[in-house]
């Protein structure tokens, strides 16, 4: 059985390449999806509610200042209202930068909570997987421990790339995913059914 959280079940050489990969594509879209939601649709949609606020009140305060002036004058409402609303809208949009950059960092402590959680799963399930790998090929607790420790790695670099690529930082930390897979290729070339062989004997 290839997905399982069972570390007494077996797992093979092409099981582990499946888990690897299915793993690797549900928290990829885990953390993208989660990162975009939090760094883009909460935001801008914050911004824009922070910003219709802005608008309104600018024009509101318009408004009573064009009406007041217009004591013991002829007012024309239509047109105060209009010159209100034009001038709701230059005060948004003059702050429009300050208030979206403002809401994202608001989301940004979520968003990298989200993707740390995402790592921390995605980490743990690989983990799994890799050592139902060492209890079939009979390997030694040192390369299970190192193909944890790659796991890890590997699977910190997936979650966050997100993250790494809104920064450009995805090239300067690729080598981590790149040692973590590295650290756990060598259950890829262990036998199958070496724990039954060694139980047989």
């Amino acid at each position: 059985m290839t997905f399982s959280l069972d570390l007494t079940k077996p797992l093979s050489r092409v099981g582990l390449v499946l888990s690897l990969i299915f793993l690797t594509v549900v928290f990829s879209a885990i953390s993208w999806l989660s990162f975009g939601f939090m760094t883009n649709t909460l935001p801008t949609s914050g911004a824009h509610e922070a910003e219709q606020a802005i608008a309104q009140k600018v024009q509101d305060e318009t408004f009573s200042k064009l009406k007041s002036a217009a004591k013991g004058k002829v007012f024309d409402e239509k047109a105060a209202l209009e010159e209100a609303r034009t001038k709701g809208l230059e005060a948004a949009a003059k702050d429009a930068k300050k208030i979206h950059h403002e809401a994202v960092e608001l989301w940004a402590p979520f968003a990298i909570f989200l993707l740390i959680l995402s790592a921390i799963f995605f980490a743990g399930f690989l983990s799994i997987a890799l050592l139902r790998r060492v209890n079939d090929a009979a390997a030694s607790a040192l390369l299970g421990f190192i193909a944890i420790a790659g796991a890890l790695a590997y699977a910190t670099f997936v979650a966050f790339e997100p993250f790494l690529t809104h920064h450009d930082l995805t090239k300067t930390w690729a080598p981590a995913g790149i040692i973590g897979l590295v650290l756990f290729l060598p259950l890829f070339f262990k036998g199958e059914n070496q724990s039954h062989t060694e139980d047989a004997h």
